[in-house]
Formats: structure tokens, sequence, C-alpha cells
């Protein structure tokens, strides 16, 4: 079984919900929509689109946690150095770009500067925290903190749409009966929601794996 094709299954539903409400379709057609298809179908077209904008919004995240963390990274490199130059027994963070995941990398910044800020007050850690490294580190560790968030939110959106998934399915599956029926298999009312490989090979009957 291939993966589920959710952006095909989206057509499909809204050709189902275009056909489930034209006036001039048969009374069965809009009353078996109504009945049995619009509650999933209406519940799996807002899981996908919350999934469409959870993606824009992850990926704009992503771009500025990238963008944030580049800029840091010398900064923190230089500070954790000097940290160690005057307390070489100080257990300091690894370099950021050995932090496994972002929010180990938000740990490791905000545990530097936890450490230099101890020491506010003396020279060294004074200049630390006044330079490049204490003015970029509250933007960077928002900006990976709200990239951590973002997709967070996607996953959460992905496994709504994946439980929508399956009673939308079974309920498309009854109303494109009672289409072909009413409607006959050549028409093209039935067609525009039973989709078949064409000569590309490019669609497939039903929602990807799902035939």
């Amino acid at each position: 079984m291939g993966a589920i094709d959710y952006k095909r299954f989206h057509r499909l539903l809204t050709r189902c919900q275009e056909l489930g409400t034209d006036a001039n379709a048969p009374i069965v057609v809009r009353r078996v929509y109504a009945d049995v298809l619009k509650a999933p179908a209406d519940t799996f077209l807002a899981a996908q689109k919350s999934v469409s904008a959870g993606e824009s919004a992850a990926a704009k995240e992503d771009s500025e946690a990238s963008t944030a963390l580049e800029s840091i990274d010398k900064p923190y490199r230089e500070a954790r150095a000097v940290t160690l130059a005057y307390l070489p027994t100080l257990k300091v963070p690894d370099t950021l770009k050995r932090q496994p995941t972002d929010t180990d990398k938000v740990t490791a910044i905000e545990e530097l500067l936890d450490a230099i800020d101890d020491h506010l007050g003396t020279p060294w850690a004074d200049e630390v925290l006044s330079g490049e490294f204490g003015k970029r580190a509250p933007l960077a560790i928002k900006e990976i903190s709200e990239s951590v968030e973002a997709n967070k939110d996607l996953g959460s959106a992905k496994q709504a749409r994946a439980a929508a998934y399956g009673p939308a399915y079974e309920k498309y599956l009854a109303f494109k009966r009672v289409v072909r029926e009413s409607h006959g298999p050549a028409s093209k009312e039935y067609k525009r929601i039973h989709l078949r490989a064409g000569a590309g090979g490019e669609e497939e009957e039903g929602p990807g794996g799902e035939g």
C-alpha cells in the first residue's frame, strides 16, 4: 500500500462538496451528501487546511531559526572559549553544532548565558554580555523556540488529518456509489469523483494507496 495522497483526497472531497450541494443534483445525491458525507468531509477539509497553514508557518520559523543560529554560532563559540579561559573547571555546554536537537541548542545558549551571568560585574563577563553573544542570544533563543513550537503544531495538525482521513474516506466511498447509481458510471459527475490512471499514469482510482 502506498502513502496516502492527502492533497488528492482533498480535491476529491471538494468535488464531492460541489456535487452534493448543487441545486440541480438529484435529491438523493444531495440528501446522502448532507446526511452521510458532509460532516466527516468538513472535518478532513479543515484538517488539511490546518496542515497547509502549519507547513507555511513551520517553513517560515525554520528559516528564521536557521538565520539566527548562523548568526549566533561564532559569538557562542567565542563566549564559550572566554568562559573556559577564566573558569577552566566549569562545566559548559558543547558547541551548538554538536547539539543533537534545536531544543538542546536553546538549552545550551541559555546555560552559557546563565554561567556568564553568574559572574556579572567582572570585566570579562560584562564584556561578553554586552558584546555580540549577549546581544544575539535572546533573539536566537526566541527564533529557535518558535521554530520548535511551529513544528510541534504541524505535527499535531498532521495527526488530526490522519485521524480524519479514515472516517471521511469510508463515507466518500458510500457517496461515490450513490453518485454512480444516480448519474451512471459514464457520467461526468461520477468521473470527477472517481479518478483513474490516465495516459501518464498520474492519477489512480481513489486517493493514494487506498484505491
